[in-house]
């Protein structure tokens, strides 16, 4: 993979966990959990989530060097 994709991929998984980190904190702070935009958020969650976790595996599998900076992220995604 060439270098200037691999700063593209960065630079998405970064603003996906920035996502991520903004929705937990919204999540947690909500009051009516049985308000709709409540679930619409848990949904976007698991759809950042997912995503970030796609992106991290195409990194592993592209065997960035960066990756190692990644790999306890992706993990902690999995569980």
């Amino acid at each position: 993979m060439k270098p200037e994709s691999i700063k593209i991929l960065v630079s998405e998984i970064d603003y996906k966990l920035g996502r991520i980190d903004f929705f937990k904190d919204r999540l947690e702070k909500w009051e009516n959990k049985q308000d709709k935009e409540y679930e619409q958020s848990l949904r976007r969650l698991g759809k950042l989530v997912d995503e970030a976790k796609n992106l991290l595996q195409i990194m592993k599998i592209e065997k960035a060097d960066n990756f190692k900076e990644y790999e306890e992220i992706l993990k902690k995604l999995d569980s």
